[in-house]
């Protein structure tokens, strides 16, 4: 089951409110209104500068401190997986599934939990 775009605008208005960083994945919290588990590389672009992490690697999840407390504006999945998180123009957290057959990234919301598998 992939998520719609009515299950990403549920998510807006949000704030990211927590960063958990575990052993092979960091986790997204967004309130009470979602969360997003991540498995795989993601990039953070702030100011147009633009570096990669990775879920597995907690030595990268400094990267996702910069958006804490700060408003979500977007949420957008395009057709490969990529998973746009727009927080402001200057702002922006990109999640990249593997194409491994296995979950790269699972996004929670209060309706249903979607694992994102790439191939």
């Amino acid at each position: 089951m992939m998520i719609s775009d009515s299950d990403l605008a549920e998510m807006v208005p949000s704030t990211l409110t927590g960063v958990t960083v575990g052993i092979g994945s960091q986790i997204l919290l967004f309130g009470d209104i979602a969360s997003v588990l991540i498995q795989c590389p993601f990039t953070s672009d702030i100011n147009g500068i633009c570096k990669w992490g990775h879920g597995e690697d907690a030595n990268t999840s400094p990267l996702l401190f910069d958006f804490l407390n700060i408003d979500v504006k977007t949420f957008s999945m395009d057709g490969f997986g990529v998973l746009t998180i727009t927080f402001s123009a200057k702002m922006i957290l990109k999640i990249f599934p593997e194409k491994n057959g296995l979950e790269s990234y699972v996004v929670s919301t209060r309706r249903d939990i979607f694992p994102i598998l790439a191939w």
